[in-house]
């Protein structure tokens, strides 16, 4: 919550010329709350914000503290100059004082009064008058809330004028603020803006000996600006003299002095005045058509009317009727020159004002209507120059229109906003602005278009300002987008070094200005991007917004800054656009072919266009790394063969694939994809191919290697065998592994140490889950006992394969065959008889193979006779015919 605002009413003797100060106060007040209500999407780190206003926010005025100051000095009530000798004396005026009092009536205590009347329950008002000397006045000669309605009556009622003159002679405007200045920096609460209303009928006077006290009134209005209290000076105009007060015009400038061209007229310009306090106040003085006409105003439920106050002459009301129909108001003031009849919503049953034509017959046309609505418009840029004060002048760079920011507050928030009344602002996403054709100085805002009362219309202050710097768009720029490797692209605005600028903020928009959305009369095109962007020293940045391929995008930046302690406003502009652009996505940022799925990279095809594309062709360059690092020529032998129609909407799922890579030797290959779009004619397009126009290509072809799990083929051992058939056939399968893919194995004999045995290989197989290289050993001749061994040589189909051990080592053992009689004594038994015969069995061990036949080649045997003579047995008594063995022993 901000600090509230207090506001000072001083009346002076004379002033001469006033300038319009009235709307820009509310502005800013509104501005500020809406820095408190509507927290921005984006931190910022810097403490200056640019306030982002929101559509539909409630309607309502803070409270605010005021202090008034009223002249009472003897020129007010009594004929002036006052005579040198003699007392001064109230009209008929005659010489030597011919110039009647400015305010005979007191109407400026009526004006008081009328503000109390006025005022919100929570509003703190104080009253001030001065003279020759200066202080409070009745009860509110303190700064306190006017509360409740009785209250504030009693309150009203105490702000009665002075009676005696005699000692009013002088016009202590320092004495006047400096009670004013106590009063609001003395109170100070948070949530409040604070004025101070100023009247005088004339020039500073003091008695001989005090000093000119205008030095001390520049002074103060110094220590006001500093403390962001805004001061609204009204010069009261005399019936003979005119209106004085040049210093007045000449020290309170900036702020815009007001004329009252008579006392009547300060009930009206109070008003105004408060209305610039509140924003939710109307000051409607518009009558019908015809002498006399009455006060008329049309009222809708959107505007939210609250209450209507008619300010007349004592029994000035002579009618008030809604819809032709009497209306019953009530009187609210008791004051001697003024009558307020007053109808509120809050005393109304439903809560809520009838909508209708109201019309006040009333007996002059001094009358007027101050008019409470929950709907009002605001201005939210340029911003005030003086802190909480948003009556103040707003500056921006002279030699360039401002950029206007306009916002309707209330349930009529989304009515039309109109600039001076003709011209509609346009909308930009959640704010409603306008670029004036020239620099404009004072200007309106409506919400509606009514083009009769009620119209909610408030006026503001702006003035071009020379040696004010102007804001620059540092990205994006003609020549460059100012687009990162993310996709994300940079915005950035500010000062050059030498602005010498402070507490810089920025808001940055971004509206779609391709050639395929609808434009606005604005010439915008929908808003795509909003943000309060990050400020440093001169330079604000953000980098959340990513443009789209094939799209043409403008920036608007409004910037806010101060120089000099003026708070001032500009604006900048910049185009950013990108080229068309085709996207692949699904590939890895460089593509490893060893990596490359069998069918190809699954891919997805879209474009960032308005218009149609074409195609989107791949070509592919592959070298081979040399030894000593240079590169090859490209190969022919793989190819990439990739041409797609880019769709216009959606996307398109597609492979691409490199073929030929088995055709590679093992090494290092580099080179690239070079993507290429093309036009529905077949002539290159000038489109961006996201991620790039070129992906990078790696591949190492590692050399195929054969691992065997063996260095020596063993055949085993082979028995002779002494059949003429006998020949040597031995298989063996020796367990390898490949590395990489399997390749075709080449064997050969390098040596051997048996005449006509020779060892050939198959091709590899698999066998019980493994890769074998079968062998076979053979003999083309018989092969007697003994070991042969010789030598194997492995290869692959040719330099770029390895096998290790790439020399195998074989061998065969032809074994002896074995025999051997196991019993090499025979005992034939006995024989007695003449022709008698005997048999035995002979136990003979062989390891050869059956069929073989045992013959007897050298066979003896004795007999002992029955007187013991040993006698040898001759060949004819013995007999072995040879045995076939066929079989299993």
């Amino acid at each position: 919550m901000r600090e509230p605002v207090q506001i000072f009413l001083s009346i002076r003797d004379s002033i001469k010329e006033v300038h319009a100060l009235r709307t820009t106060h509310y502005l800013y007040q509104l501005f500020i709350l809406l820095v408190a209500l509507f927290p921005l999407a984006i931190p910022v780190p810097a403490a200056a914000q640019i306030a982002l206003p929101q559509a539909g926010a409630d309607g309502f005025a803070q409270p605010i503290d005021v202090v008034v100051v009223l002249d009472d000095s003897g020129s007010m009530a009594t004929c002036w100059p006052w005579p040198r000798d003699g007392q001064p004396f109230t009209p008929p005026c005659q010489w030597p004082s011919v110039n009647p009092p400015s305010d005979p009536d007191a109407l400026r205590y009526s004006a008081a009064r009328l503000l109390v009347n006025l005022a919100d329950d929570e509003d703190r008002i104080a009253v001030v008058r001065f003279d020759a000397v200066a202080g409070g006045v009745g009860a509110l000669a303190a700064l306190q809330e006017v509360g409740s309605p009785d209250g504030r009556s009693q309150l009203a009622a105490s702000l009665q004028a002075p009676d005696d003159y005699l000692r009013r002679g002088y016009t202590r405007i320092d004495l006047g603020l400096e009670q004013a200045i106590t009063q609001l920096t003395e109170n100070r609460r948070t949530g409040r803006n604070q004025y101070v209303l100023l009247l005088t009928d004339g020039e500073p006077t003091q008695p001989d000996g005090t000093g000119s006290q205008r030095q001390r009134i520049l002074e103060q209005i110094q220590v006001l600006r500093d403390a962001g209290i805004y001061t609204f000076p009204v010069v009261l105009c005399n019936a003979s003299a005119g209106c004085s007060g040049e210093f007045v015009q000449e020290a309170f400038a900036e702020y815009g002095v007001r004329e009252a061209g008579s006392a009547q007229d300060l009930l009206r310009v109070f008003s105004e005045i408060f209305a610039e306090m509140k924003p939710d106040r109307s000051v409607l003085t518009t009558r019908s058509s015809g002498s006399g006409g009455a006060l008329s105003l049309s009222t809708r439920t959107v505007q939210g009317v609250r209450k209507i106050s008619l300010v007349t002459p004592r029994a000035g009301l002579t009618s008030f009727q809604l819809n032709n129909e009497p209306f019953l108001a009530q009187s609210t003031l008791d004051d001697p020159n003024i009558e307020v009849s007053v109808v509120d919503a809050s005393l109304v049953e439903n809560g809520a004002l009838p909508d209708g034509r109201w019309s006040a017959e009333v007996s002059d046309r001094s009358g007027f209507a101050v008019v409470q609505a929950e709907s009002y418009p605001q201005l939210v840029n340029p911003p005030p120059s003086l802190a909480d004060s948003s009556a103040s002048v707003r500056y921006y760079p002279a030699g360039k229109a401002p950029l206007l920011i306009g916002q309707g507050v209330g349930p009529g928030a989304n009515e039309p906003l109109l600039y001076n009344g003709t011209t509609p602002m346009q909308a930009l996403g959640d704010i409603r602005y306008l670029i004036p054709n020239a620099p404009p100085r004072e200007i309106t805002l409506q919400l509606g278009t009514e083009d009769e009362p009620l119209q909610l219309v408030r006026s503001f202050r702006l003035a071009p300002r020379a040696g004010l710097p102007k804001a620059e768009s540092f990205s994006p720029t003609p020549t460059n987008p100012g687009v990162r490797e993310d996709g994300r692209a940079l915005l950035q605005v500010g000062f050059s070094a030498a602005a010498g600028v402070q507490d810089v903020s920025a808001i940055a928009y971004v509206t779609d200005q391709s050639p395929d959305v609808e434009i606005d009369a604005a010439g915008n095109g929908p808003l795509v991007y909003r943000t309060q962007m990050r400020c440093a020293d001169q330079l604000c940045s953000d980098e959340g917004f990513e443009p789209g391929d094939g799209r043409t995008y403008k920036v608007l930046y409004i910037v806010q800054a101060a120089a000099d302690e003026i708070r001032f406003s500009d604006w900048a502009e910049a185009e950013l656009s990108l080229k068309p652009a085709v996207y692949m996505s699904g590939l890895p940022a460089t593509l490893d072919l060893a990596q490359m799925p069998e069918d190809g990279w699954p891919i997805e095809l879209s474009a960032g266009a308005t218009e149609e594309i074409g195609k989107l062709t791949a070509n592919l360059e592959l070298r081979r790394v040399n030894d000593d690092g240079s590169e090859s020529e490209p190969l022919t032998s793989v190819a990439l063969n990739f041409a797609e129609d880019v769709p216009e909407t959606g996307s398109l799922q597609t492979l691409l694939k490199v073929e030929g890579l088995e055709t590679l030797r093992p090494g290092q290959y580099v080179g690239q994809v070079t993507l290429t779009a093309n036009t529905p004619a077949g002539r290159p397009a000038d489109v961006a191919v996201r991620p790039s126009p070129q992906l990078p290509v790696t591949l190492k072809v590692s050399r195929p290697t054969a691992r065997l799990e063996s260095r020596t083929a063993d055949f085993g051992v082979v028995l002779f065998d002494t059949s003429p058939n006998f020949r040597l056939d031995q298989d063996v399968l020796i367990p390898l592994a490949y590395e990489g893919k399997p390749f075709k194995l080449t064997v050969n004999q390098a040596a051997g140490d048996c005449t006509g045995v020779t060892v050939t290989a198959s091709e590899v197989r698999q066998q019980d889950g493994r890769n074998v290289l079968p062998l076979r050993l053979s003999s083309q001749n018989i092969v007697l006992p003994r070991t042969c061994t010789g030598n194997l040589t492995i290869a692959g189909p040719n330099g770029d394969y390895d096998v290790f051990p790439s020399e195998v080592n074989w061998q065969v053992r032809v074994d002896e065959v074995e025999w051997s009689i196991a019993n090499s004594e025979l005992s034939l038994g006995d024989l007695r008889l003449p022709g008698e015969r005997v048999q035995t069995t002979l136990l003979v061990r062989f390891n050869g193979k059956a069929p073989f036949v045992i013959e007897a080649g050298d066979l003896a045997a004795t007999a002992t006779l029955p007187d013991g003579q040993v006698q040898q047995l001759t060949p004819t008594e013995l007999e072995f015919p040879p045995v076939e063995v066929t079989g299993e022993p």
